[in-house]
């Protein structure tokens, strides 16, 4: 694929969504056993494989009832060849927690939907259980979502599935032109799921006979080891989806020892070194300057809740667009400040001039054609680089 702007530049593809001491090998949007390996090869080739326990459950995370504020963790391993589990319990003076966010699927609700997936078993299925578009094969296909898991399922069931793919949206995405690609067909939202198996659109039209309906609407946080008993409250407010009482998406100010790493939809891994290095600041005491008073936090948040109120978008996401992930990661970089002269500490990368690039050029799915374009590219959707390697090696498509 084609860059746009200025030349292609090594490594470039993956800098910009990767740790900054190990470009992913692949590109920017690799298959999921590929990232699993980037992890597995990052912790090797640190040497830091014995502070991992794998395997393992966190069964629950408790505030200690000592005097010393501390943190209880109850553990659990299943033991294969006895057939047991283990259980045991680890204190800590303070805890991480960066356990992710897409593992419980959301599926909105709509009028009827129980009725139907009672009535029609293994019709119904969520984005995380899809695996590869061949079971699809020569069925009727509605996909629920537009976001990026709503594009790449439909896009690999084109040509497998029976066509038209339907596409469910609630609003148009970056990359929708003004007609939909190829072997897709859009809808509107769903208004209701009949007893017949009928689905009724908001327009009013409908579809029949449809053999799977695959939800791609995201995930919700979940904590379900946290003791919201033990700890005076629970962490995440599901009402207003996002963090309680948090400040800058990573600190908690009823819980100044625990923090979170990785819940801000923006620049994956780079975004997590940032956070994990300001963390690490501020609890050795290193830290270039202090975190605000807890009343400075407060308003930050409500700061934050009422622009969420205002556009309407969510409390975690940090689009690059308008320049708050620079004002986010900005601040986690005067938090954590430089490493020692004798070079204790990591240093917070830079947002470099290449990171910037890469982030603003480097796109998954093209965009389409506008009329504004100054490039040269009228009636072509751009090009984009997904190879990552040396100039000469860069693969075009």
């Amino acid at each position: 694929m084609k860059c746009t702007d200025r030349p292609c530049r090594t490594n470039v593809p993956s800098i910009a969504m990767s740790f900054s001491d190990a470009p992913f090998a692949y590109g920017p949007f690799v298959p999921h056993h590929v990232a699993r390996q980037y992890i597995e090869t990052y912790f090797s080739s640190h040497e830091i494989d014995d502070v991992l326990e794998l395997n393992t459950t966190v069964e629950r995370l408790s505030r200690s009832a000592a005097g010393r504020e501390q943190w209880n963790l109850t553990l659990r391993k299943y033991d294969p060849v006895q057939h047991v589990d283990h259980w045991w319990e680890e204190r800590f003076d303070a805890v991480i927690l960066a356990n992710g966010h897409y593992s419980v699927p959301y599926v909105p609700f709509v009028p009827g939907l129980e009725a139907y997936k009672r009535r029609f078993p293994n019709r119904v299925m969520h984005s995380k259980f899809y695996r590869s578009p061949s079971i699809f094969k020569n069925k009727s296909v509605l996909v629920i979502g537009n976001s990026a898991s709503g594009h790449d399922v439909s896009a690999e069931c084109v040509g497998v599935a029976r066509a038209p793919v339907y596409v469910s949206r609630r609003s148009r995405s970056r990359w929708d032109g003004d007609e939909p690609p190829s072997g897709m067909a859009w809808k509107p939202v769903i208004s209701e799921f009949q007893p017949d198996g009928r689905i009724v659109f908001q327009d009013g039209t409908h579809l029949d006979d449809v053999d799977v309906v695959v939800y791609c609407t995201g995930y919700k946080a979940s904590f379900p080891f946290w003791d919201a008993e033990a700890n005076g409250g629970p962490l995440w407010d599901y009402d207003l989806n996002k963090l309680r009482n948090c400040f800058w998406h990573t600190f908690l100010r009823d819980w100044p020892t625990v923090a979170v790493v990785g819940v801000p939809r923006t620049l994956t891994f780079r975004s997590f070194e940032y956070q994990a290095i300001a963390i690490a600041r501020l609890w050795s005491g290193r830290n270039a300057v202090p975190l605000p008073s807890p009343e400075e936090q407060e308003a930050w948040e409500q700061r934050r809740a009422e622009r969420v109120r205002r556009e309407r978008v969510k409390f975690h996401d940090v689009p690059w667009d308008d320049g708050q992930t620079q004002e986010y990661l900005g601040f986690l970089f005067r938090l954590a400040g430089l490493g020692t002269l004798h070079g204790e500490g990591r240093i917070p990368p830079s947002l470099g001039e290449d990171v910037i690039w890469a982030i603003e050029h480097v796109k998954k799915y093209p965009e389409p054609p506008r009329e504004d374009r100054a490039d040269g590219l009228d009636g072509e959707a751009p090009w984009v680089v997904v190879h990552q390697g040396s100039l000469d090696s860069l693969s075009f498509l």
